[in-house]
């Protein structure tokens, strides 16, 4: 009674006794609703036992990004230290294994939640581009980009392009075509897809030589799908920094400019060769309400070598560049656009 009345502190309770079938079926579906019921009126305890279901798969299957939001909530807000500290610790721990664009969402999510709010798991989401549902009834959930790596038919592109997806279908020659996916690396959040049939063209790593600050780079993908035209586009600019938020050394720091549906896309240098994999932008509004500043130009992307060490950990047959002659913006993206694909995510 207290719980239908809307007491955190009994829903809490409530939620153990369904979760154990203490005086009731075990009822999963009536637990997670008591506990976030109660965790959004600011429980701690709540919070904290939501996070440990999501953490550790008790009653539903594993979901780090939502644990991560209750036990960041949990550690900023509890006013009991010891729950504040065992928070933190989940926190932490679950921050080492979540890629990047995924953390940043879930960490603006919970930071900017309030007591009373809005549900801070609505924040959840990987920064994808967003797209609407086909003929025949099958939900397309996002859509990101790639590149063909071998003539075998491999392609790569960020995990969190695939990640969760029912089926991932890639358009090459004006077709889709559904991929297999075949390796992951949630950690550098790369991916790597395999197509049906084996391709005319495909795409040149970069050499053992490591790319440096200021040089010339060049991205092309598919930006903003559904909103701009349905062809590949191109931006560039140069290497700002060897290293991502938080001197990420996974990432390198670029100024060319990226959009939603870019993550996947190939960053290739000066020859053309694959020197990373475009994988997020920094958020130009939390940055604003944050230092008052509009930045610009702050855009990142996988270094190249963990790209490498991924296909050769796959056993990929890619090919490295060979010369390192310096070619204009246009013949780069000439070729670029051959072996540039864009990536669907169905759900």
């Amino acid at each position: 009674m207290a719980a239908e009345q809307g007491d955190p502190a009994a829903q809490n309770a409530l939620a153990i006794l369904k979760a154990t079938g203490r005086g009731s079926l075990r009822d999963p579906d009536a637990v997670l609703d008591l506990f976030r019921h109660a965790a959004t009126s600011a429980y701690s305890l709540a919070q904290l036992n939501l996070s440990a279901a999501f953490d550790h798969s008790r009653l539903v299957p594993y979901d780090p990004i939502r644990a991560y939001i209750w036990y960041s909530i949990a550690a900023r807000l509890a006013s009991d230290q010891a729950l504040r500290d065992e928070a933190a610790r989940g926190r932490d721990r679950l921050a080492q294994k979540i890629a990047f664009p995924k953390a940043e969402a879930a960490r603006a999510a919970a930071e900017s939640w309030a007591p009373g709010g809005p549900d801070p798991e609505e924040g959840a989401a990987a920064p994808r581009q967003m797209t609407s549902r086909p003929p025949g009834g099958e939900r397309l959930s996002s859509g990101g980009s790639g590149f063909i790596v071998s003539r075998a038919g491999d392609v790569l592109t960020n995990h969190h392009v695939v990640d969760g997806c029912r089926e991932v279908r890639v358009l090459h020659n004006g077709a889709p075509v559904v991929a297999t996916l075949i390796a992951t690396d949630p950690t550098a959040d790369l991916a790597i897809l395999r197509l049906p049939e084996p391709v005319a063209d495909s795409a040149l790593a970069r050499g053992d030589n490591p790319i440096k600050p200021g040089e010339a780079v060049v991205v092309v993908g598919f930006p903003l799908q559904g909103l701009l035209s349905s062809q590949a586009s191109v931006s560039a600019g140069i290497v700002s920094r060897l290293a991502g938020p938080r001197d990420d050394p996974h990432q390198l720091q670029i100024t060319a400019p990226v959009q939603p549906g870019n993550s996947g896309s190939p960053l290739l240098d000066a020859s053309g060769a694959v020197a990373g994999v475009v994988v997020a932008k920094l958020n130009a509004l939390r940055f604003v309400k944050r230092t008052g500043a509009i930045p610009e130009n702050v855009n990142f992307a996988v270094n190249g070598q963990y790209a490498r060490a991924l296909l050769d950990r796959s056993g990929v047959p890619y090919q490295t560049a060979t010369a390192d002659e310096a070619l204009s913006t246009p013949a780069i993206a000439e070729r670029a656009l051959k072996f540039t694909v864009l990536v669907q995510c169905f759900r």
